[in-house]
C-alpha cells in the first residue's frame, strides 16, 4: 500500500480583527509567553500596545519586542538576526535602565540581554544552535507600580489617574 503525501492546508487569508485589550493584560500575556519560550507570540502581544503608544514609553515596548524577536532568531539559528536585534534592543532599553519603567526592572532585562548577546557572539554562526534557550532574561512587571508609572509616562491605555482603560484595537490576524 502506498501512502500519498498529505496536501498542505491552504493558508488562511489574513483579516482585520477588532479586539479589546488592556495594557496590564497584554503585559501579563507577553511575560507569560516570553517566559515559556513563545517568543514570537510575546512579540505580538507587546506589538499590539506599541502600535497604539506614541509617547515616551514607546521605545520601552520596542526594546522588549526586539529582545523577544532576537530570541526567535536565536531559536531558529539565525545568527545575523539574533546579533542585530540584541544590539538594537539594548539601545532601545538603555534610557529606561535607571529606575525602570512601567513596572519592569529594565536594568535586569538589559543586563540579561547583554549577557545573552555576548553568548550569541561567542558561539558565532556555526555554533548558535548550542545556545541554551532556558538561560534568558525573565520578563515580569510589578503590577503594583503600574498605576504610578502610567501617570509618570502618560502611557496609552490609561486615564489621567493611571487607571487601565479597556480599549478596542484593530489587528491583522
Amino acid at each position: 500500500m502506498t501512502t500519498r503525501p498529505s496536501t498542505p492546508e491552504p493558508r488562511r487569508k489574513k483579516q482585520l480583527v477588532h479586539k479589546v485589550v488592556t495594557v496590564p493584560g497584554n503585559f501579563q500575556r507577553a511575560c507569560d509567553e516570553f517566559n515559556s519560550g513563545r517568543f514570537f507570540e510575546c512579540h505580538e502581544s507587546f506589538e499590539e500596545i506599541w502600535q497604539e503608544e506614541h509617547g515616551d514609553v514607546r521605545d520601552l515596548y520596542k526594546g522588549l519586542i526586539q529582545v523577544a524577536a532576537a530570541f526567535v532568531h536565536i531559536s531558529r539559528g539565525n545568527y545575523i538576526g539574533a546579533d542585530r536585534l540584541c544590539r538594537t534592543a539594548l539601545g532601545y532599553l538603555q534610557k529606561y535602565r535607571d529606575g525602570g519603567a512601567m513596572g519592569f526592572d529594565v536594568e535586569r532585562i538589559w543586563r540579561d540581554t547583554a549577557d545573552a548577546h555576548a553568548r550569541v557572539v561567542a558561539l558565532g554562526p556555526a555554533r548558535l544552535d548550542e545556545f541554551d534557550l532556558t538561560d534568558r532574561p525573565v520578563y515580569q512587571f510589578d503590577a503594583a507600580k503600574l498605576r504610578v508609572e502610567a501617570v509618570r509616562w502618560t502611557a496609552w491605555g490609561f486615564d489621567k489617574d493611571g487607571i487601565s482603560i479597556p480599549t478596542e484595537i484593530a489587528v491583522v490576524e
